[in-house]
């Protein structure tokens, strides 16, 4: 199943979840009877990857929580995983997927909403320990909600020649570090 996921990746990197079981089975060089003894559906197909990318992304951090790591590498590890998880969301697929996969998109969304809860614990302990300085995390949390949902503009990344990787990580840099030269 890996090896369908890695591939059906592959294709929504170049088509969003706009690809055919047709595309899939040319790139695995495979029948749609191979295929389908794999995976009964697209739908499931979709669920599997929707998976993969939430364990993906779990796995990552789990590894990041087990270091001893500063609480800023920490946060700096936690932001380079979530844009790393959003990478196959280029191209249209998180509207694509909200308008073709509308259950899978929920369960997208409600993910990408833990993780930015878990942003605001890790920032929580950082202000209480005096790592960060105290500032309104509810006003961050808004801003870290709005923007990232507003960077999947698919006009707004292609006339700015950005993927919503690096639209991302752009924004968690000035968020992060600020604006002013050290």
């Amino acid at each position: 199943m890996d090896e369908v996921i890695r591939a059906a990746l592959a294709e929504m990197e170049i088509r969003s979840v706009r690809f055919t079981m047709e595309d899939l089975t040319r790139r695995l060089r495979m029948s749609k009877t191979s295929l389908y003894k794999i995976v009964t559906s697209k739908e499931q197909l979709i669920h599997a990857i929707i998976d993969y990318l939430m364990a993906e992304f779990q796995r990552e951090v789990n590894e990041v929580r087990g270091e001893n790591f500063p609480l800023e590498e920490k946060l700096r590890r936690f932001i380079r995983s979530y844009t790393k998880a959003f990478r196959y969301f280029e191209h249209g697929t998180y509207s694509d997927l909200k308008n073709f996969y509308p259950q899978e998109w929920e369960r997208w969304e409600k993910f990408r909403l833990q993780r930015i809860e878990h942003l605001m614990t890790m920032m929580k302990f950082g202000i209480d320990d005096g790592v960060f300085r105290p500032i309104n995390l509810q006003v961050l949390q808004r801003c870290l909600l709005v923007m990232s949902e507003s960077l999947t503009d698919t006009q707004f990344l292609t006339e700015n020649k950005l993927t919503y990787a690096q639209a991302v990580e752009n924004m968690c840099d000035w968020m992060f570090n600020g604006f002013l030269l050290k």
